[in-house]
């Protein structure tokens, strides 16, 4: 048993040492677990999961924060193509809104995971999972503020006007692969894409307690064009030309974002245990480092109660107080970011909060018990 938990930590902090544009993310991300990675679909014990988090960022700098909640459901369904494998399906959907102008990306989809049991007790089981979903980016371009809005011989601030910037949309009411629209009558800007991920994931059973997981998604496999002017009034070379070809610059291709994310579970006696956690995430060059260290506490086993409490970093961003409570098949938890970047001053240190729950249903067929018919003996 020694040999194997050292083992895990080897591979853990070999993890962690190899690590060095930001999507949508949270500080609970283990709590959002189909936006973490699709190979999270389905891999919990019972019948429905249903859950939802809440995240508000940099409020104190007045209406530039941001505002990112998001649901899902999932749902191990039929066994695999053996008795130790198993088939998940879920869906989820997401919003992030920020600033004066609203800026607003909204994603939704579907996921499924194939749960292959490497063991017939299945406590190792490797994972692949797969989603599509769609996104919708949109902003209220009316409210953009910029140098060039500021007229010098009138002193007036001038209305932006999202017709005449190649940036927004170039003019363009359409567009190519991006799918971009431009309303004019209310300056409403929006583009909509498809979006394609994949993940695998492991998860080991050590024994009653200790438990072991990493993995590692991808996401934007299919580097769609998001730019609002739909590929041909989008930010970047154009090729061509005809402003709606499908001939579209790297500029304007969302890169692919790889996240990678591993947790380790142990009991250091029959009341506390500890989970130290890691995800680390990368996009075109820019990085994300998270770590946590997570403690927990068996405050009334007869009744499932645990309460959880811990530290984290993000690297160069911000310092975290993480909180969280089992009760039954209900967790909550509760986190709070202290913005210790180069903003601290304007945001007064003031990051994030996030708030989340899942609950699981255990939905089981009660057992049919035949009568016993009692023959007296002569």
């Amino acid at each position: 048993m020694k040999l194997v938990r050292t083992l895990h930590f080897l591979l853990f902090f070999a993890v962690l040492g190899s690590l060095q544009a930001q999507d949508l993310h949270y500080t609970l991300f283990n709590m959002s677990p189909l936006s973490l990675n699709p190979a999270n679909t389905g891999a919990f014990l019972g019948t429905v999961r249903v859950g939802g988090i809440y995240r508000g960022q940099w409020w104190a700098v007045g209406d530039r924060g941001y505002n990112t909640p998001g649901g899902y459901v999932d749902a191990p369904i039929i066994r695999g193509f053996r008795d130790q494998d198993w088939v998940g399906v879920g869906a989820y959907i997401l919003q992030d809104r920020s600033g004066s102008i609203r800026f607003t990306t909204r994603s939704n989809g579907l996921s499924g995971a194939y749960h292959l049991g490497l063991d017939k007790k299945g406590e190792s089981v490797l994972t692949l999972g797969v989603q599509i979903g769609s996104i919708t980016r949109s902003l209220r371009s009316r409210d953009i503020l910029l140098g060039s809005n500021f007229n010098a011989d009138s002193g007036i601030i001038e209305e932006y006007n999202a017709g005449d910037d190649n940036a927004i949309g170039g003019g363009n009411t359409g567009g190519g692969g991006g799918g971009g629209n431009m309303d004019l009558n209310d300056n409403d800007v929006s583009n909509s894409y498809l979006d394609i991920r994949a993940g695998l994931l492991f998860k080991q059973k050590i024994d009653d307690f200790d438990n072991f997981e990493a993995g590692v998604a991808f996401g934007h496999l299919n580097v769609p064009d998001y730019t609002f002017g739909g590929g041909g009034g989008g930010v970047g070379p154009i090729s061509g030309p005809n402003p709606g070809n499908n001939n579209i610059g790297d500029g304007e291709r969302q890169p692919m974002l790889i996240t990678t994310h591993a947790r380790y579970e142990w009991a250091l006696n029959n009341k506390w245990s500890a989970a130290p956690t890691v995800m680390w995430q990368t996009m075109r060059g820019q990085h994300e480092i998270n770590l946590q260290a997570w403690a927990g506490y068996d405050l009334k086993p007869e009744d499932q109660i645990k309460v959880h409490m811990g530290l984290g970093y993000r690297v160069g961003d911000a310092a975290k107080i993480l909180a969280g409570l089992d009760y039954k098949d209900l967790r909550v938890a509760a986190a709070f970011d202290l913005n210790v970047s180069q903003y601290r001053t304007a945001t007064d240190f003031q990051g994030a909060f996030e708030i989340a729950a899942f609950y699981i249903f255990k939905i089981y067929k009660e057992p049919e018990i035949k009568p016993a018919i009692l023959c007296p003996k002569f």
